[in-house]
């Protein structure tokens, strides 16, 4: 089936079209036959007719056609059910969302989708985190998104798994670089030089972007490197790839929506914000073909991340004159809705931080992560029952972390960053360091049932092991909050599914899986209700988590001809035992719980037409229904809805900050409509045009869980236009205008205050935070293919 991912029509008219075109052309086939992998290693490809889920592939051709800034974007913009929010505002760390279910590179989000990059799965040992700016989009041969609970590709895999194939001398040989430039200070390229003697092939890459941001003090700056060096002969192929990257990226987060409306929406609440990965991975991966029908796949890699935080924010703390006045002339933190008096803010040495101009409105918290993870597989391939194909496989994974934090208070400058004392909070300071181990042993099964009919069953058992050594400072700590702890989760999933190839033009297709991930590190070192963390920077004591559970069911139909491909698929996803972050009823402090089960069921519409040889049409829709089905109390102490302190009406606060979260009411952050429309027009033989219309339905406010706020992020669909020149065989120009119409648009929302920050009774109650979509921006470029 051609690439059918980005698509969009009424299930009637796609099934319709499909069938006229049949009756008109009963022995046209389409024109390729896409191949999958089934597991993340080499020597599981199938053909994708033959899947029993709705996959979705692209190639490195799909990628170069739309001209993205990185691989985010791409996916944002050409796959269905794909969209993302824009906590952090910086293009390279989005959260990008799959049918519900999240990856992300912030720390303490529930990741949902795994990621692997040629067998190695990327999730960071400490929180399951995705950092995407560590992935090279230049470097990219092929992507496939997997739907469902699929245990094949291990933990974290509740919602879907992202499987990336990187280039090799022999799939991409010759010279190809690529440079542009444009608005928001953005320039950036690549230079890749492939090649092979027959049995020895290499490639070698270099990409880089900087930008000054559209947002105020936003730059970042983007250095990927990517080689590998390659040996395929008749019995099999072996590779051995580096990448590397060292990155610094500024992304300011939410602003209060009052700020961006009345100063605008290039406006950053406080700064800096900055997050500088470093990392190296070193992958030897094979697959020798033992006889007609067996075949050994095996790998080993290495990979060290270390990445440092530092983010400038405001302050909880003030002088302790008005509430302690004993302690006139220093620091004490608030206890907003509290009766306990408030408490003398110490150094490391015990002693009270004096309350000054220097001390007073802001904070510095930095963080820094050293992350080392290490592992090796095997995946034999052999004939099966009733001539089907069975593959086995083990695997093991561990993972070392280093995590350390620590908050200096600080003063605000007018324009709202932060200038640091040399004062430490001594109770701020955590170090914690982590073991983790993953042993994985699976099998998938592939019986042909009949010609034309394919049973698949496969399962996974998974034994997490998480060792947590606490090397806090005594004085950061009470007794009896120690970090240290010894946690163990084991569990069989399994998957089943059937795919009825009723001709080339025609397939159903039926699944159910289960998959399951363990508490990350993060998670359970913030998980006692009885002693909240700050997050991310201050850990206590771990009591355990459940395991999250997630079961999925699919059924739907793909299909078409050579010119009109087509494809619809219903799902139903439940998890169990889901954990989320909740407040301890100040903006501050939390925890982690499981909170019950989650459900996310929807729809999947999609098709690519190509209308006439020179015009191909594409469009995607997917209805998505995210709820919550179990009933449970959370704390919201921003919320516009929280009831006014009886004692203090004035003052607007929080008696009780507590919200009532009931079964049905909507996830935060997933929109109920996704959209995507796409339109490609080759004028000439050298001019392609495109455009491409993104958008989606309201969204829930992050901290609105029980659906009683009146506001919503409000939907919006933006367009984008793109195209290149051909001005010789090799040369080509190129150009990108994204959001053409200047559409002012929010990806997130969030609670949070904003009057201790801001002045003016303007922000007294300005409790919504948003994250603003970015303008008009308009880039151009030259590549080369030698």
């Amino acid at each position: 089936m051609p690439n059918a991912t980005r698509r969009l029509a009424l299930a009637s008219v796609l099934i319709a079209a499909s069938a006229g075109a049949q009756a008109q052309n009963k022995q046209e086939e389409l024109e390729q036959v896409d191949v999958i992998s089934t597991t993340p290693f080499e020597g599981s490809e199938v053909d994708a007719n033959r899947y029993p889920a709705n996959v979705q592939s692209s190639t490195a051709e799909d990628i170069e056609r739309t001209d993205p800034v990185n691989m985010v974007e791409f996916l944002n913009t050409e796959l269905g059910s794909v969209h993302i929010n824009d906590a952090v505002n910086n293009p390279f760390q989005p959260d990008l969302k799959y049918r519900g279910y999240v990856a992300s590179p912030l720390l303490g989000l529930p990741q949902g989708i795994s990621v692997y990059q040629d067998g190695v799965r990327v999730n960071e040992p400490f929180g399951d985190t995705v950092n995407f700016d560590l992935i090279p989009q230049a470097a990219i041969a092929d992507i496939d998104l997997l739907p469902g609970s699929n245990p094949l590709f291990g933990l974290n895999t509740l919602g879907g798994a992202l499987n990336i194939k990187t280039k090799t001398g022999f799939s991409h040989p010759g010279l190809q670089a690529e440079a542009y430039g444009g608005d928001f200070g953005r320039y950036g390229g690549h230079v890749s030089v492939g090649g092979n003697s027959g049995n020895f092939g290499w490639l070698f890459l270099v990409q880089g972007m900087e930008e000054d941001g559209w947002r105020d003090f936003s730059d970042s700056e983007v250095l990927q490197l990517f080689s590998k060096l390659s040996h395929i002969d008749a019995g099999g192929e072996t590779h051995l790839s580096i990448t590397a990257a060292d990155n610094t990226l500024r992304g300011n987060g939410a602003v209060p929506r009052r700020l961006a409306e009345e100063r605008g929406r290039e406006q950053v609440f406080t700064y800096p914000d900055e997050t500088s990965p470093e990392m190296l991975m070193v992958n030897l991966r094979g697959v020798r073909d033992l006889d007609d029908r067996m075949s050994l796949a095996w790998g080993g890699y290495y990979r060290k991340s270390d990445i440092d935080t530092f983010n400038g924010d405001g302050s909880e703390f003030e002088d302790c004159a008005e509430e302690l006045p004993a302690q006139a002339g220093n620091l004490c933190e608030e206890e907003e809705g509290s009766d306990e008096p408030p408490e003398v803010v110490e150094d490391p040495n015990g002693e009270p931080i004096p309350a000054g101009a220097d001390t007073l409105g802001g904070t510095q918290n930095t963080s820094s992560n050293e992350q080392e993870g290490w592992g090796v597989n095997l995946q034999l391939k052999t004939p099966g029952l009733i001539g089907g194909e069975l593959t086995t496989g083990l695997t093991y994974d561990a993972g070392d972390s280093d995590f350390a934090s620590q908050q200096e208070v600080a003063r605000l400058t007018a324009e709202r960053g932060t200038v640091g004392s040399g004062f430490f909070v001594g109770e701020s300071f955590t170090r914690v360091n982590v073991d983790n181990s993953n042993i994985g042993a699976f099998f998938l099964h592939r019986a042909p049932l009949t010609p034309d009919l394919e049973w698949t069953l496969g399962g996974r058992f998974n034994r997490t092991e998480i060792t947590l050594n606490d090397r806090t400072p005594a004085f950061a700590t009470e007794p009896g909050n120690s970090l240290d702890g010894d946690h163990h989760f084991s569990r069989l999933n399994m998957t089943s599914g059937l795919a009825w190839e009723v001709s080339r033009q025609l397939t159903f297709f039926g699944s159910v899986g289960q998959s399951s991930r363990a508490p990350s590190p993060l998670e359970l070192t913030c998980a006692n209700p009885e002693a909240p963390c700050r997050l991310p920077n201050g850990f206590v004591d771990d009591p355990p988590l459940e395991q999250v559970v997630a079961t999925t069911i699919e059924v739907g139909a793909r299909g078409g001809t050579r010119n009109l491909a087509w494809r619809t698929a219903a799902f139903h996803a439940v998890n169990e035992d889901d954990i989320i972050f909740i407040s301890a009823g100040n903006r501050f402090e939390g925890f982690f719980d499981n909170v019950g089960d989650t459900r996310r069921q929807g729809v999947e519409l999609g098709m690519e037409w190509r209308v006439m040889p020179t015009v191909r049409l594409s469009a995607d829709y997917t209805y998505l229904n995210a709820e919550f089905r179990d009933s449970f109390r959370v704390n919201s102490p921003n919320h516009p809805n929280r009831e006014p302190n009886p004692a203090e009406p004035d003052e607007g606060q929080a008696a009780e900050s507590a919200q009532q979260v009931n079964s049905g009411d909507r996830l935060p952050l997933v929109p109920e409509h996704i959209f995507k429309l796409g339109a490609d027009w080759e004028a000439s033989d050298r001019l392609r045009l495109g455009v491409d219309v993104v958008g989606n339905g309201d969204q829930i406010f992050r901290g609105d869980e029980s659906n009683t706020d009146s506001e919503t992020i409000d939907g919006f669909a933006i367009v984008n236009l793109r195209g290149e020149i051909s001005v010789t065989s090799a040369v080509s120009l190129f150009a990108r205008v994204n959001n053409v119409f200047d559409t002012d648009y929010e990806t997130f929302g969030v609670y949070g205050e904003s009057d201790e920050v801001l002045d003016g009774p303007q922000f007294e109650d300005a409790f919504r935070f948003i994250g603003p979509g970015a303008p008009r921006g308009i880039w151009g470029g030259v590549r080369v293919a030698l």
